[in-house]
Order: structure tokens, then sequence, then C-alpha cells
């Protein structure tokens, strides 16, 4: 009898659903849902299965650089009350500093992480399969086993870029679980980049040891 082989690749992203809730969360933050000024940058962070998500955001307005930081607490039952912390941050360098150094890790050219599910795979060599039909007769075929690393929770992030040269969205999940199991794919390196600058910065996001 011939079987047939499937191999099944576990790729959960956490992004999906976070990306559902960014409208609200704007709404709640009375945020606008597009970028409102020709250089800025907002980071959103969700943290999984909690009610916890925060928004990083970098802009200049007609004056000046300002940096602001929102903590989202969402309602878990009706009856409880929505929380809204926000806070501006200072940088250890001038603001335009950072804002060009986040630019300069590619935050315009940067891609979904859904773009390059392919380059997180580890491939096998090619093996080859003997079964018996039904009819007894001999069936040869030949399949790769692909392997992909699987996370069900963990932190998302959802980056929107807005410059003078073009605008950018793009979203990871875990990116630093990610860069240490495919440390040479060049978006995941860039998107930590990203990630630690912000957090080398301004202090926030710290990673867990």
């Amino acid at each position: 009898m011939l079987k047939n082989i499937f191999i099944i690749l576990v790729f959960l992203s956490p992004t999906g659903i976070f990306a559902q809730n960014i409208k609200q969360i704007n709404t709640d933050l009375k945020l606008t849902d597009s970028l409102s000024y020709n250089r800025e940058i907002r980071v959103y962070q969700d943290q999984g299965i909690t009610n916890y998500t925060s928004v990083f955001r970098i802009y200049k307005d007609s004056i000046e650089w300002k940096v602001e930081f929102f903590e989202h607490f969402a309602k878990v039952r009706p009856q409880d009350t929505l929380k809204i912390k926000k806070r501006d941050l200072k940088s250890k360098n001038d603001k335009e500093f950072v804002f060009e150094n986040l630019i300069r890790s590619y935050a315009l050219e940067l891609p979904d992480m859904e773009r390059i599910e392919w380059k997180l795979e580890s491939r096998k060599e090619v093996v080859k399969q003997i079964d018996t039909s039904r009819r007894g007769e001999i069936l040869i075929f030949y399949w790769t086993p692909i392997s992909k690393m699987s996370t069900t929770d963990g932190e998302s992030f959802i980056v929107q870029v807005k410059t003078y040269n073009g605008t950018n969205t793009f979203s990871y999940g875990n990116p630093d679980l990610y860069l240490k199991r495919y440390p040479n794919v060049d978006e995941l390196i860039y998107m930590c980049e990203i990630l630690d600058i912000i957090r080398t910065e301004f202090n926030i996001w710290k990673k867990e040891d």
C-alpha cells in the first residue's frame, strides 16, 4: 500500500492576531492608524498571552524630535478598566542620530517575516522511498525532510516606518530567539539590530537572560 508522507511544519507566529488588534490599540492611545509625520517610526511590542502591549514612537514634528513610550493594558473582562501609561524617553545620543541609525538598519527595506520563512528551515538529504501499491507494483519516490523551529508564544513586533524616501511596515515574532537558531539570516540580523538600538538608547525591552 502506498504511504503518503507529509512533513508537518509548525510555524506559529503570534503576529497575526496581534496585527488585528493594532487599530484598537491606536484608538485607545489616541494615535492615528497611519504615521502622522514625514519622519516617524513606531514599533509595537506584544507579549503573547498577556494583556500587555507597548508602543515605541520616535518622530520629528515641526519643531523638534520627540520620543514617546506607551504601555497598554487591555481589559481582560468587561468589568475591568483599561490602563494606559505614557512617558517621554531620553536617548543616550541625539534623537536624529538614533532615527538615522534605525533607517541604516534597513527599516525601509525589511520584509515581513512570512516572506522569509523559507530561510528559517533546516534541510536534510533527499530520501529515497520504496513502497508497494495495492496491485503489487513497486513504487519509488523521493522527498526532502525539512524541519523548522516552532513557537507558540513570546514577543511579537510590528514596525511602521515613514521618511521622505518612502514607507514600510513589517512584523516579526520572536526575532531574538530565531536569530540564535539562524544566525546568518540577514533579515533577522537587521530586525534584531533595530531592537538593540532601541534597547540601548532608551533602556526599554531589555532581553531576559
